[in-house]
């Protein structure tokens, strides 16, 4: 029997593009108060002035660049999958894309600097391309999938960034059905185990903690 090969992260961002429209979470939940997200919204909104020149990574197909775009000066986004960036051009027209991976050397006409680098569960890699895309006092934030993401920090520290302040949010979720407990454990990257199912999921489905950590840094002046 032939060896099932595992689906790359590039492919598996164009089948969300091309099967959900976007890069969201593909499967149902319920959450049980305010979604763990809106600590980064919040920010996000606080930040932008008709002045701030925002670099966003990992853009997915747009909502933020669509949301928050006409607020900044300048709204520059860039992605690795061009299924998704398709999309986003579609949705955020006034944003500028560009197919880049964050590790690579900056595309040309991705010019700096940018007063506002953001991360909504998108690459940390791009920590390590601060001191090359960032203004002087620029800020960087970021918001993960987990109640800590240790390369963040790590890796402002060795940019020389100062963390201006780190956000932890949980809330209860329930995943309604098996299929959907399966598909978020296989997003998050855990095993799904029939037995935890079997015993833990009630009328509700299956209760877990929907976590972000956000964080807030800020570029020391030289």
């Amino acid at each position: 029997m032939a060896e099932r090969r595992t689906e790359t992260a590039q492919e598996r961002y164009g089948r969300l593009a091309r099967e959900l429209g976007g890069y969201v979470h593909p499967w149902q939940r319920t959450l049980s108060g305010p979604d763990p997200e809106l600590t980064f919204d919040l920010l996000l909104s606080d930040l932008l002035t008709p002045q701030t020149r925002v670099l966003e990574a990992g853009c997915g197909h747009g909502p933020d660049a669509a949301r928050f775009g006409p607020v900044a000066a300048r709204w520059a986004a860039y992605d690795f999958s061009p299924e998704l960036l398709e999309l986003a051009r579609r949705t955020a027209p006034n944003a500028d894309f560009y197919l880049w991976n964050g590790k690579t050397d900056i595309p040309a006409d991705l010019n700096g600097p940018f007063d506002l680098i953001v991360s909504r569960r998108g690459p940390t890699s791009v920590i390590l391309r601060l001191p090359e895309l960032a203004a002087p006092d620029a800020r960087f934030l970021y918001v993960g999938p987990r109640l800590h993401v240790p390369q963040v920090p790590e890796r402002l520290q060795v940019v020389g960034w100062e963390i201006l302040g780190e956000w932890q949010a949980s809330v209860l979720a329930h995943a309604p059905t098996w299929a959907d407990w399966q598909t978020r454990c296989e997003w998050m990257q855990e095993e799904a185990r029939q037995s935890d199912w079997d015993a833990q999921a009630g009328a509700q489905g299956m209760p877990y903690r929907e976590e972000r950590y956000v964080v807030l840094a800020r570029r020391l002046p030289t």
